[in-house]
């Protein structure tokens, strides 16, 4: 059983209607109207390469644990690799979670659609429809009256481009940098090949990077998995809709994303879909940004503020390690001969066996999903 001791998940679900879904989620300037900041939010930037129909479907799984935890104050979400995003945009899920949610004017912009040419690349040549990335980044930034995280998932394309363009604004205001990329043991990793340049400029960059290793050694690997149906079956009915939306690749034109959010699911498609399991690695990055964490007390695992974990076992947990990146993007933990590339940050480290993780992520998103009110 896992025990959520305070209410982390949204609380109050409605449905809005499908002409402010589709407005809300509109492709606007970051200097337009947004969704008033919480007061005691935690302002947050999530860069993603969430696209439909999906290249991952753990992308989906992310976004709706990042609109499950009531800390996150969401300023802004950045669609990675922006020409790709306008045949198979990942606004699709963000209008149908934003309708599920009740959530209004949280801005969305696709990114650069190419590769940098190197670490120090701006961007700028990249054409005008797709500097909106940035620009978001930078906007909520210069906007902010406190510190902003940034969780990045992809090609990290966007992010290094606003640090580039922008350095001293990005030290000042960048509370944290989750980078969920990268081999801890010098190995090829999909989201460092989708943009070496961009990798390298940002691990090199002195921001406060929080490293999660897709892959590599263990403890430092942030990588689980799951059946669907033992997180989905008791999950409200318009989000498992969500879910079969995007793992059923359904086409937009013929079914409308967020009418079909109500609809009853056929049998056949459920088992199917229960049956199948999904591999996971940002979990644990939503969980620390909102300064929570995940504790066995009682041979129980529990979700409590940081701040209370006291002698309780935590599932993970971000330590403080000497990192060395090659031109390459190969990343490894131990000094290397290249001392300038030496950066100091921290990185996750699960706690106990690959199977206590496991176990205790499961519980923890099984807890977010069920917590979206009905």
């Amino acid at each position: 059983m896992f025990d959520f001791p305070r209410s982390t998940a949204r609380t109050k679900l409605v449905c809005a209607t499908l002409l402010t879904a589709l407005c809300a989620c509109a492709s606007v300037s970051p200097s337009e109207t947004t969704e008033q900041p919480k007061a005691d939010g935690i302002p947050l930037i999530y860069c993603t390469d969430l696209f439909h129909p999906p290249d991952d479907p753990d992308d989906w799984f992310d976004l709706a644990t990042l609109f499950a935890i009531d800390e996150l104050d969401i300023r802004g979400i950045v669609l990675d690799q922006g020409e790709k995003q306008k045949e198979r945009s990942g606004r699709i899920p963000t209008e149908q979670m934003m309708s599920i949610t009740g959530r209004k004017g949280i801005v969305s912009a696709y990114g650069l659609p190419r590769k940098l040419q190197s670490p120090s690349d701006k961007g700028l040549d990249q054409p005008e429809e797709f500097q909106a990335g940035v620009e978001l980044i930078l906007s909520v930034l210069r906007k902010s009256d406190r510190k902003v995280t940034l969780i990045a998932v992809g090609s990290l394309r966007d992010v290094c481009a606003a640090y580039n363009r922008e350095p001293g604004l990005l030290k000042k205001k960048v509370g944290r940098l989750y980078v969920v990329a990268g081999h801890s043991d010098g190995g090829e990793e999909y989201n460092v090949q989708l943009d070496p340049h961009a990798y390298v400029g940002v691990m090199r960059s002195g921001l406060p990077i929080y490293w999660m290793p897709c892959f590599g050694k263990e403890p430092y690997v942030c990588r689980w998995q799951f059946r669907q149906g033992d997180v989905l079956e008791n999950c409200p009915l318009e989000l498992q809709n969500y879910f079969v939306y995007g793992l059923t690749k359904a086409d937009p034109k013929k079914i409308d994303a967020v009418l079909a959010l109500d609809k009853p699911i056929a049998a056949d498609v459920k088992e199917r879909i229960w049956a199948m399991d999904r591999a996971m690695w940002s979990t644990a990055a939503f969980i620390h940004a909102a300064g929570l964490t995940v504790v066995m007390k009682d041979g129980q695992w529990r979700l409590v503020p940081a701040e209370e974990v006291g002698q309780a076992k935590p599932a993970f947990r971000f330590v403080p390690t000497r990192v060395t990146v090659k031109d390459d993007g190969a990343t490894r933990l131990e000094e290397l001969e290249a001392r300038p590339a030496e950066q100091v940050m921290h990185i996750f480290q699960f706690q106990g066996t690959a199977s206590d993780y496991n176990r205790a992520m499961s519980q923890c998103l099984t807890g977010f999903l069920e917590g979206f009110a009905r």
